[in-house]
């Protein structure tokens, strides 16, 4: 899943933690097991939630709040909110939170046919042979396709993370090689994520995470302008083409400043400066605001992948430049409506 096929089998033999919005240090490395009954389940974004209530010692109960995987993710391998049926007694895995003694990351949910569904998108199975979910179940269909999509080729339409026949894109809390260059001053800036508040508040991500969601990208073009459009979040950034707009004097914001330009007809070139999104890697890593973020973008010769490579700079942050290189396809997808609900809580 990573830049390099080594990266992948690295990753893969990691201990399994959260991943996505939230830091490691809310949950704990450790599987947990538990059975229950589901009384709730929120099939929204930017991740789905379970909700568990759980017999406890001495006849009480308790209601476990999970969060799971993103609509997408999950979707993309066959997981589908009809699964699952509010009522039902489950066994689920996954990671208990260190900070709050009733959230949960889920990983598993065993049905009670006996159907094992991984409800996070690198999860690995646990009890049964009768298994839906995971990445190696990602098939290269849309899961949703836009009808009133203009099918035309070239650089300007949707392209959709692949299977896992092909290298897909990683979000960057999982590559080993990032990890490996940050300070402590972007571990320490880190630790101030608030992931809840931000699924809560259905907050959006700027720049750098924008782009490291492996959900569809759209390129649209404007002639002056091309608008960069993420399904993750519904996002959209803004290039500014052929300018000699002098970027230090814009003003800062989560997504930057984005200049681009065309080294030929099928390479679009981006650089972006001036971003004040405080986060590199959503709940991991923080970053300054002298990062700069340098995009290469190229068709492939039979107009059937997009491959690009994304150079991170930031000297406060970083040790030396975190480069990821990635591939997507078109499968005639569309970007998705992000329909997040604000969520009340009386904590």
């Amino acid at each position: 899943m990573s830049r390099f096929a080594l990266i992948l089998i690295a990753a893969f033999f990691l201990p399994i933690v959260p991943q996505a919005h939230h830091s490691t240090t809310h949950f704990s490395p450790d599987l947990t097991e538990m059975e229950g009954t589901l009384v709730d389940l929120r099939w929204r974004n930017p991740h789905i939630y379970f909700f568990l209530e759980v017999e406890e010692e001495g006849g009480l109960t308790r209601i476990w709040e999970m969060e799971a995987g993103t609509i997408y993710m999950i979707g993309r391998a066959g997981v589908t909110r009809d699964m699952f049926t509010v009522g039902d007694r489950v066994r689920v895995a996954g990671n208990m939170s260190t900070v709050y003694d009733d959230k949960f990351w889920l990983t598993n949910v065993l049905l009670p046919e006996g159907r094992e569904v991984l409800v996070v998108a690198n999860g690995r199975p646990r009890w049964s042979d009768e298994l839906v979910g995971g990445r190696n179940q990602w098939t290269n269909v849309a899961l949703h396709t836009d009808e009133d999509r203009e099918q035309e080729g070239g650089f300007f339409r949707v392209w959709s993370p692949p299977s896992s026949d092909v290298v897909p894109f990683l979000p960057l809390t999982e590559a080993p090689s990032l990890r490996e260059i940050v300070t402590t001053a972007a571990i320490e800036a880190g630790k101030s994520w608030d992931a809840y508040a931000f699924d809560d508040a259905c907050s959006l991500p700027g720049l750098p995470r924008v782009n490291f969601g492996p959900h569809p990208h759209q390129f649209v073009d404007e002639g002056d302008r091309i608008l960069l459009r993420s399904d993750e979040f519904n996002v959209t950034r803004t290039i500014h083409m052929n300018t000699d707009i002098n970027p230090d004097g814009q003003p800062y914001s989560d997504l930057g400043f984005s200049i681009g330009y065309w080294e030929n007809d099928s390479t679009l070139v981006v650089d972006t400066s001036r971003v004040s999104f405080p986060y590199m890697a959503l709940g991991a890593i923080g970053q300054s605001r002298q990062m700069i973020m340098h995009e290469v973008y190229t068709l492939s010769s039979d107009e059937t992948q997009m491959h690009y490579e994304v150079t991170i700079r930031d000297p406060v942050m970083l040790t030396e430049p975190f480069i990821q290189t990635g591939i997507w396809i078109d499968l005639g997808e569309g970007i998705g409506e992000y329909d997040c609900i604000v969520v009340e809580r009386n904590d």
